[in-house]
Formats: structure tokens, C-alpha cells, sequence
């Protein structure tokens, strides 16, 4: 923190409201987020949009830097948005996976060149037009997937923190499914709930440090067929309707207005 920041500086410290974590030699430390008082305010954003809206007061308020603790790097996995914000308009000034992540809330990251940007663009597309038939579902993480479509594929971008959502996505799809996971330097790592889903439901297809990682959905992942009784359970029989011989007629008279063949079928009870 004292080689990232200047003194006198003022950093916004995810500090569940812990004031020895304002504690900061030479420079004053606030919590984040805040209410108007400056008082931790007790509960977490609901979205990223309500946490990138609590950073700009901060910001407003007189911070110049954000500090992510350890403890708190959970908030760029849930909060995939403010990640994304902070990666366009904050430069990392510290990233120390055993202490924390500081972030210059004044200043924008480096601008890449385009050239390297246009490379990442390439390197993602080559390795899918390598990998992937001709038709394909691919789940994008950490990418819109834009420029990555062509005729046949399916681009559906997902966000990070959402691993149920994700889940019961893999499940219902259809083979041929993928899924990319975006590892460009600027990428947060894949949280352990996310691992864990991908090692249930797919299967590791390529791994491009500094790029991405790509899965195949195993096939019977989703469900197929009725749903079998769990152990224990007496599954009792839907008992079939009796008709008399009005209520017969008066229903095939129906049918063939519906334009159904009424003279192929019988209902039960009329043998």
C-alpha cells in the first residue's frame, strides 16, 4: 500500500466495518461503501450497477484510491460489472493475491495498444474455427463474443458470478455446447464455484495462457426422459376418465372440427 499510494492520499478500503482497516500509515483511510456520513453502510450492493453507483460517491466524496483486501476479491467474481468498470477506468497500482488489490480511482489503465487487442481477437477466433464443428452453442465468460459469431454458431455471453444460472444452462443444452472462459491478463481468476461447475459438467477441450480456457459440455448432462421416482416415493397412476356414450360422441364431434381423426381413437372405457 505505501509503494502504491502517495501519502496523504485518501483510499476507500472494503472494510465490512473494520476501522483497523482504515488504520493506514500516512494516509487516510475510508470505508467503502459508505453512507452519507461516511459510516460503513452495512449491507452489500445488491447489483453491480448499485456497486459501481456507491464507488463514484466515493469518488465524489474525496477518494482516490479503492482497496480490495483479500477477504474481498469474492467482489469481482459476484460484482462482474464492477470489475468491468474498474478494469476500463481504473489503473491497477497493486495486485497482491495474499493481501490485496489497489486501484487508482483517478487515473484510466494503460491504453493497450490495438495492435494486441487485435491479436487476443485473433488468437480467440483461430482457436475456435480449429476446435469447434460447423454448428455449436458456446457459453462466452468474460467476453461479449463479439467478433467471434460466424454462420452455424451460437454466441451466448454469460456473466462470471452467476455459476447456478450457469449450471442449469450446461444441463439444458444442447450437444454440440462450450463454453470459453476469457483469461486475458486483465481477467479476475475463476472463482472456486465456477471451477467446480465447469469439472462437473464438461470437459477441459484447450487451455491459452493469457487467453482463455475452453470446455466441451459432456453429453447426458441434461435431462432426458421421465423423472424416476426417488427411492422411498410410490408414484400413484392418474386414473383414466370413463365416458358414456353422450359424452363420447360429443367429444369426437370436437375433434373433428379440430380437424383430428376422431374414428383412430378410443377413449378408455368405451371397450
Amino acid at each position: 500500500m505505501q509503494q502504491a499510494t502517495p501519502e496523504e492520499a485518501v483510499v476507500a478500503v472494503l472494510s465490512k466495518g473494520d476501522p483497523r482497516l482504515l488504520e493506514l500509515e500516512a494516509r487516510r483511510g475510508v470505508h467503502f461503501p459508505a453512507d452519507a456520513e461516511g459510516r460503513y453502510a452495512g449491507f452489500h450492493p445488491r447489483n453491480s450497477e448499485e456497486a459501481i453507483a456507491q464507488l463514484e460517491a466515493a469518488r465524489s466524496a474525496g477518494a482516490e484510491y479503492l482497496c480490495l483486501p483479500a477477504t474481498g476479491f469474492w467482489w469481482l467474481e459476484h460484482y462482474d460489472g464492477l470489475a468491468a468498470w474498474l478494469g476500463t477506468n481504473c489503473a491497477t497500482v497493486a495486485d497482491d493475491p495474499a493481501t490485496c488489490i489497489v486501484y487508482d480511482l483517478l487515473e484510466p489503465p494503460a491504453v493497450a495498444p490495438l495492435e494486441a487487442a487485435a491479436d487476443a481477437d485473433r488468437g480467440l477466433r483461430d482457436l475456435l474455427e480449429a476446435l469447434l464443428p460447423e454448428r455449436a452453442l458456446l457459453f462466452a465468460i468474460g467476453t461479449d463474443g463479439t467478433g467471434l459469431g460466424r454462420p452455424g454458431w451460437t454466441i451466448a455471453p454469460l456473466g462470471r458470478g452467476n455459476v447456478a444460472g450457469l449450471r442449469r444452462r450446461l444441463r439444458s443444452a444442447a450437444p454440440p455446447a462450450f463454453v470459453l472462459v476469457a483469461r486475458g491478463p486483465s481477467d479476475p481468476i475463476p472463482g472456486d464455484d465456477l471451477e467446480r461447475a465447469l469439472a462437473d459438467l464438461t470437459r477441459p477441450v484447450a487451455r491459452r495462457p493469457g487467453l482463455c480456457d475452453l470446455h466441451e459440455v459432456r453429453d447426458g448432462t441434461g435431462a432426458s426422459g421421465p423423472a424416476r421416482p426417488a427411492a422411498g416415493e410410490v408414484r400413484r397412476a392418474v386414473p383414466t376418465p370413463n365416458f358414456d356414450d353422450a359424452e363420447a360422441d360429443k367429444l369426437m364431434r370436437r375433434l373433428e372440427r379440430l380437424g383430428t381423426r376422431g374414428d383412430d381413437w378410443r377413449p378408455s372405457g368405451l371397450d
